[in-house]
């Protein structure tokens, strides 16, 4: 044993201060106090032992056998079983591992039988990250963000989930694409849709056996099979009385439809008449468009980019625009009508998404040019891309100018939520760029606050309202308490500011809630 007691400290670590050619004593010696009592330091020419280090601790007891501490996190312990290494900051605070530009970084996991029985290991030859068990690798997240693994991918069974692929496109509800025939029952009539339902002018029957007109509409085809029928009549049809409905002549963007008697007279009246074009081919159950000048057309199957393409018409403030069926127009005549929430699954099961903790996921890719144009996806009470028109809410929004409300940097992506017309704006501090993909996903938590976040990146939100927008300094900053009770649905639209088309690419919309 070391020792201070009767002797000066040269003369009581002159072997201790040594180097390994000076001497060949190796061997701990506990280090004592002046009076001879022992102290848990041991040292040797070429080690040194503690029973617990603390660097930091300013005095304090180390959590663990060794306790990094900056600043203390407040009341809190290391848990016993995990104190070997105690790292400890007030804020932000962890540990790098450094390894070569070809080479592992590591963390093992072993026992007795197995020295790394798991592992998880970062591949800087490749930049990918691997997880093993067994001392083997069972999954590998790679650098473009693609998961493979090895075994079976179960999801929770405690969250309620629905994904839209747009499998089936979305279509206009029949509430969008009522046409009123002008002057006669020979008009031609246009309406660009796969339903649509026409109002006739009056057509006096008893004068004439048949009245013949064109509908002209971009969705047809050809070779295009065209459903017409009479659904309902503004006068009475007597008990010997019929009205047939023929369809002949498709042609691309055209065909003709013809109204006839069995020869027996009917007053003059207008009729409904019901048209789909191409019945076979199945529409979107759970989703519609909607927005300024729609055109169906205009949606469609991506081919370099997975997914669907969303452009506007080609005028200047045109619309496109999805989002779940709210209403049962066209569904039944007259009533009984379906109830608002067996309408659509997206809105019978998160039409309160606040209340519960839901989470959303847009992810879009931009087209060639973002100039001139808007985009908008999240949850909303209507279907607008400006900001002034809902209550409440809580949605993404990028802008090139102020049609759409003040934005003090157009260029850049933003938040938007409202709680009863106060709108906070937060600037992302994210440039849009032309062909670029945004994954976008907003979280809801128990408490009813928000948090947001942009290719896996969290974006903190400002908590004060201001006008045009500020950025928030504090990256895990959620929303303030959102309304719980409001009714919202998910939306996401593009707008031209020009009169151009413009586009964005739709991968999915996927959503997540607690069971109950």
């Amino acid at each position: 044993m070391s020792s201070l007691k009767g002797k000066t400290i040269s003369r009581t670590y002159q072997k201790l201060i040594q180097s390994d050619n000076e001497i060949t004593d190796s061997f701990l010696k506990q280090i004592s106090t002046g009076s001879g009592i022992p102290t848990s330091l041991k040292l040797s020419t070429t080690k040194a032992e503690v029973k617990k280090l603390g660097v930091g601790t300013d005095g304090e007891t180390p959590d663990g056998l060794l306790h990094v501490l900056e600043v203390s996190a407040g009341a809190v312990t290391s848990s016993t079983s995990a104190n070997q290494l105690t790292l400890e900051n007030s804020t932000n605070c962890g540990l790098s591992i450094l390894s070569g530009s070809s080479s592992f970084g590591n963390i093992y996991f072993g026992d007795v039988d197995d020295n790394n029985s798991g592992s998880i290991f970062y591949d800087h030859s490749n930049e990918s990250l691997s997880f093993a068990t067994n001392s083997e690798t069972r999954a590998v997240l790679n650098k473009r963000g693609d998961l493979s693994i090895s075994g079976t991918l179960t999801e929770g069974l405690d969250r309620y989930s629905l994904t839209e692929y747009f499998h089936d496109l979305p279509m206009l509800q029949l509430g969008n694409v009522e046409v009123t025939q002008d002057t006669s029952g020979t008009t031609a009539v246009t309406q660009n849709s796969r339903l649509v339902r026409i109002t006739t002018a009056s057509i006096d029957l008893a004068a004439t056996d048949s009245v013949e007109f064109t509908l002209n509409n971009n969705m047809i085809q050809d070779n295009s099979h065209v459903l017409a029928y009479v659904i309902n009549s503004s006068g009475t049809i007597a008990d010997n009385a019929m009205v047939s409905v023929m369809v002949h002549d498709v042609d691309d963007a055209s065909c003709k439809i013809r109204l006839s008697t069995n020869a027996v007279d009917v007053a003059a009246q207008t009729y409904e008449i019901h048209v789909t074009v191409d019945p076979h081919l199945r529409p979107n159950g759970g989703w519609q468009l909607s927005g300024t000048n729609v055109v169906e057309s205009r949606i469609g199957y991506g081919s370099t980019v997975a997914g669907i393409k969303m452009q506007t018409a080609g005028a200047d403030n045109d619309q496109l625009i999805v989002s779940p069926k709210t209403g049962s127009d066209g569904i039944y005549k007259g009533g009984p009508h379906v109830a608002l929430a067996n309408v659509s699954p997206w809105t019978s099961n998160f039409f309160t998404p606040v209340s519960k903790e839901t989470s959303i996921q847009m992810p879009i890719t931009t087209s060639a040019s973002v100039a001139d144009m808007a985009f908008w996806g999240g949850w909303k009470i209507t279907t607008t891309g400006a900001y002034a028109t809902d209550l409440h809410q809580a949605y993404f929004i990028y802008v090139s100018n102020d049609d759409l409300g003040a934005f003090n940097t157009n260029g850049n992506l933003h938040f938007v939520y409202s709680i009863a017309g106060a709108d906070y704006i937060t600037d992302l501090g994210i440039v849009v760029a032309a062909d670029t993909t945004y994954r976008l996903r907003i979280d809801f938590d128990q408490s009813f606050k928000a948090s947001v976040f942009v290719n896996g990146v969290q974006y903190g939100l400002i908590n004060s309202a201001t006008l045009g927008g500020a950025t928030e300094s504090n990256s895990t900053q959620p929303s303030l308490t959102l309304s719980s009770t409001q009714d919202l649905i998910p939306v996401l639209g593009v707008q031209a500011l020009t009169s151009t088309n413009k586009d964005i690419h739709s991968h999915f919309i996927k959503a997540t809630r607690n069971l109950t």
